[in-house]
């Protein structure tokens, strides 16, 4: 996936009947959801979200976001 012009590993798996999972392994994210195109998405979103928080604070690298 490609965000902020970085290329990003998303993992999307299905989760029971029902669900669906999405991780990114080079940030240690992990989203849930009900559909493939869902997780997808909240994944774009949250990779967004903690790439301008670490642009704006460097001692958060450490600490991964889950959504």
């Amino acid at each position: 996936m490609l965000v902020n012009g970085k290329e990003y590993e998303i993992l999307i798996r299905r989760q029971g009947e029902e669900g669906y999972s999405a991780f990114c392994p080079q940030l240690e994210l992990i989203v849930r959801g009900t559909a493939h195109v869902q997780v997808e998405e909240k994944m774009k979103q949250l990779i967004e979200q903690h790439v301008k928080g670490l642009d704006s604070n460097p001692e958060s690298k450490n600490e991964p976001l889950q959504g």
